[in-house]
């Protein structure tokens, strides 16, 4: 019998290669966009110059990622796990304390409530917990899918520890609330849990299930049955100072080739939040049809490249953090894009790589330079 060929790790070279300069490309775009977003605002140059330079912060974590063998995300998943529920679990107490208001004093210096939810921690950079929870949600799954093996096929030994860890972020967080958050954290989860090898029935059962919460709540939480049912009627009758109708007017006015790098107009006081949740219509109004079909493309070469390296990466680990990794960056873009083309309500998730939001890029980088440490490191055989 002739041995199975060993592939050498050049072959696989172009992959990672091509994924570094879509993450560039993104990330270049994204400082520049960001910076025409927000020409209006006062001071915005100094927001502007932070992103920038957290841009370059998150280069070198990349790069220092990708020269790291990405095992070392397995030693420490559980301990970054740990920290992560525990910082959900403290803006959750704030919360059911203080639901949509400010805590009084210190609390609320330590946990400051923007738009009428608790998601932030204040640490020195205000961070989005949630946004961490995206990584060490996906790095945890896999490593202890991993550890595993085929006991992920048993739902009372494997499947349900796995699952049980995914519910308990998701719900933390639909808490806070942030219910679309919630919703990409059940994606990412499922992913890495379905690739370690799940029984199909049972993915889908846990799928059924989340479908169905999110139902519930958009029928009893009246906030989101409202915000919902402002979307259906807005589909009907579009006025300029709805963010759904300005955003899609600004997405479809650019044309061909845009109005002009910062000469945007719907991101003068139409759009709230024009820098971050609907910075993909600032691109579409400035950029245009080019604009938007290159940034489509950055992203469906990184999600490509992303999933061919986990499907050939050297260990059962590498598989599985690859896949939740790029599928959490993947589904926030898309998510994100369709609020702007007004296909489901405002959601606030921000764009991958690009939107304002220094920890969220530093992390997506990262994210970024682990998927490449993954990729760099196939054709060797396991173990050597």
């Amino acid at each position: 019998m002739t041995p199975q060929r060993v592939r050498h790790p050049g072959e696989f070279r172009w992959e990672t290669r091509l994924l570094a300069v879509a993450t560039l490309f993104l990330t270049a775009l994204g400082v520049a966009s960001c910076y025409a977003a927000g020409t209006y605002l006062p001071e915005w140059h100094h927001e502007a110059t932070q992103q920038a330079l957290a841009a370059l912060a998150g280069s070198v974590i990349f790069l220092i990622a990708a020269r790291t063998d990405y095992h070392v995300w397995r030693k420490l998943a559980l301990p970054l796990f740990v920290l992560t529920v525990a910082g959900l679990v403290l803006i959750a107490m704030v919360a059911l304390a203080w639901p949509g208001r400010k805590a009084p004093g210190a609390v609320n210096a330590l946990f400051p409530v923007v738009n009428g939810a608790h998601r932030w921690i204040q640490l020195g950079v205000r961070v989005q917990v949630a946004e961490i929870a995206r990584f060490t949600l996906a790095a945890w799954l896999a490593a202890h899918a991993a550890q595993l093996g085929a006991k992920v096929r048993r739902f009372n030994e494997g499947f349900l520890p796995l699952v049980a860890a995914m519910a308990v972020v998701a719900l933390l967080v639909a808490k806070e609330p942030s219910v679309t958050m919630a919703g990409t954290l059940a994606v990412i989860g499922l992913t890495v849990i379905f690739t370690a090898g799940a029984r199909v029935p049972h993915v889908l059962l846990v799928a059924g299930l989340a479908a169905a919460s999110v139902f519930l709540v958009l029928k009893l939480d009246r906030v989101r049955s409202d915000r919902a049912q402002h979307f259906r009627s807005t589909t009907v009758e579009c006025t300029r100072n709805d963010q759904a109708c300005a955003s899609l007017i600004g997405y479809g006015s650019g044309g061909v080739v845009g109005v002009g790098f910062g000469r945007g107009t719907q991101k003068l006081g139409h759009l709230p939040e024009a820098y971050s949740d609907f910075l993909l219509s600032v691109i579409g109004e400035e950029w245009g049809l080019v604009g938007i079909t290159f940034v489509a493309l950055c992203f469906t070469v990184f999600c490509w490249m992303g999933l061919r390296i986990a499907r050939t990466a050297r260990d059962p680990f590498g598989t599985y953090l690859a896949s939740g990794l790029t599928v959490g960056i993947g589904v926030t873009a898309i998510m994100h894009a369709a609020v702007v083309t007004w296909l489901i309500p405002t959601t606030g998730l921000t764009l991958p790589f690009m939107s304002i939001g220094r920890v969220s890029l530093v992390l997506c980088l990262l994210s970024a330079g682990v998927i490449v440490s993954i990729g760099k490191q196939r054709g060797r055989p396991a173990g050597e």
